[in-house]
């Protein structure tokens, strides 16, 4: 099933605005890229930071609180699958039907500029609107005050494209957009093995003796769970690659850049050695964990005593415990590379 996805940022201070501007029109660099595509991008009411921030200023109110949010930034997207499985035409139609939503929830006035970016893994929408109400003061709350009006935004965008066969996400999911980086280095979020999955389950509670499920109702559920997680490593590994690529293509277009201009060539011979380095590292690590599941996880439960599912259950909590240790040493190790500079 793809979802329509839907998300805002409140945009307080300048700073925060330019830099986001500056990422939506690729004035700083976006390791994330493609700039062999960024071409496609399309940018509609403006093509600049200085753009867009003259024309925010313009709109605003002669007074205002110095932490009001002057700006809200929306980014639209659906599921990756759902743009792999249709053309670009369609993907135009469902970006303009977001755009004829964003006017009439703000009005078309109050949008100061919005941008469709074809260059990065899935593509997506990004608008920048002034949250001015009927007063025309700056009244953010009015459109993303508490739970019960971002729920029912959600429901109404979802209802608008839904012709598109994308449906709403689930409602009162506390589920969180996650970086690219964490994403990559999370690898037993999405589909994980528990105990609870190797016990029999209660079926009926009787006056001398309960009745549980067959063992082999067991056994089918633990090896379509192992299968699950299978599936969800590969899909891993694949993107990684995907991302190997992208982020190939990206070094060779600043090394020759930097060749062009002949300066700072060592600088990036560095990072560029650093940055691949810790890319090869996490695909390896993760074929490698891949195969230790294939190794390691063919269970068979099948005359499993209950000591030894116990026993099963105390070195899952310990490969937890284990997985979570090794993410945060993993972090504190990305974040020193990435404080070179070139």
């Amino acid at each position: 099933m793809s979802y329509a996805i839907l998300r805002t940022k409140k945009l307080t201070e300048w700073g925060n605005i330019c830099a986001s501007l500056e990422h939506n029109f690729r004035e700083r660099l976006t390791p994330n890229a493609d700039s062999n595509r960024t071409p496609e991008n399309v940018h509609i009411g403006a093509n600049s930071t200085a753009e867009v921030r003259q024309k925010i200023e313009q709109s605003l109110p002669q007074k205002f609180r110095a932490d009001c949010v002057k700006c809200v930034e929306y980014l639209i997207t659906a599921s990756p699958e759902w743009f792999e499985e249709h053309d670009k035409s369609e993907h135009q139609k469902y970006f303009e039907r977001s755009i004829e939503w964003l006017k009439e929830r703000h009005g078309a006035d109050n949008i100061k500029c919005v941008s469709i970016h074809n260059d990065e893994s899935t593509p997506h929408l990004v608008a920048y609107v002034v949250p001015l109400d009927e007063r025309g003061k700056l009244n953010a709350k009015k459109w993303l005050g508490g739970k019960k009006l971002m729920n029912e935004m959600q429901s109404n965008f979802a209802e608008r494209v839904a012709d598109f066969g994308l449906s709403r996400g689930i409602e009162g999911s506390r589920a969180k957009h996650e970086r690219v980086q964490r994403f990559y280095s999370n690898l037993n979020d999405e589909v994980l093995l528990t105990t609870d999955d190797l016990k029999p389950k209660l079926l009926h509670k009787g006056v001398f003796k309960d009745e549980y499920e067959d063992f082999d109702v067991v056994k089918n559920r633990v090896n379509d769970k192992l299968r699950q997680v299978y599936d969800n490593k590969n899909k891993q590994i694949q993107h990684l690659e995907r991302q190997n690529k992208r982020l190939q293509a990206v070094q060779e277009k600043l090394l020759a850049d930097l060749r062009e201009e002949n300066k700072g060539l060592d600088t990036a011979v560095f990072v560029r050695d650093k940055l691949w380095k810790e890319k090869s590292s996490e695909f390896n690590a993760l074929q490698r964990d891949f195969d230790e599941y294939k190794r390691n996880h063919r269970l068979n439960t099948e005359n499993l005593s209950e000591a030894q599912i116990d026993e099963f259950k105390g070195k899952i909590e310990q490969q937890q415990a284990s997985n979570l240790e090794k993410e945060r040493l993993e972090l504190a190790q990305k974040r020193s590379v990435y404080q070179v500079k070139i």
